[in-house]
């Protein structure tokens, strides 16, 4: 799904194929989502993606149990920095909880911030593909929907 924010940046993106889960999110951030990687379990082995953006905030990470998987991804778009459209702030919802938000805090935020939600449907995010530059320019996600059986 997605992704949702601005077109600028190059485009992000990883081989899924193999891939079993999302351990860890790391962010950098502060008055904006400066940059994410993403740690996978593929077949028992773990690998980081590059980090997509740049390397201004602090550093944040999201380490997940287990039994846990992101069911949602909720955030604000909008104008940062001399007129970028970028990811301005993310939450990212699990089965467990809610992480975050990350960047920019509601009230910093201007009119201009639009709200975008990245819903798992029933499913789980089993990772992410992007858009990024200096910043983190836009974010979507890719959502397994586990077939049960009856």
């Amino acid at each position: 799904m997605g992704p949702c924010g601005g077109g600028g940046g190059n485009a992000r993106d990883v081989d899924m194929r193999g891939v079993d889960r999302v351990v860890k999110v790391a962010l950098r951030h502060g008055a904006t989502v400066d940059a994410v990687s993403v740690l996978y379990d593929r077949g028992g082995r773990e690998e980081w993606t590059d980090l997509w953006g740049g390397p201004g905030g602090g550093l944040a990470e999201i380490c997940l149990g287990p039994g846990e998987h992101f069911t949602g991804v909720e955030g604000r778009c909008g104008e940062f920095d001399g007129g970028g459209f970028v990811v301005r702030s993310l939450t990212f919802v699990t089965n467990l909880r809610a992480y975050g938000p990350y960047g920019a805090r509601v009230e910093e935020e201007d009119e201009e911030g639009v709200p975008f939600a990245l819903p798992a449907a029933g499913g789980r995010i089993l990772g992410f593909h992007a858009r990024s530059g200096r910043y983190l320019d836009a974010i979507g996600t890719y959502v397994k929907v586990d077939q049960h059986q009856h």
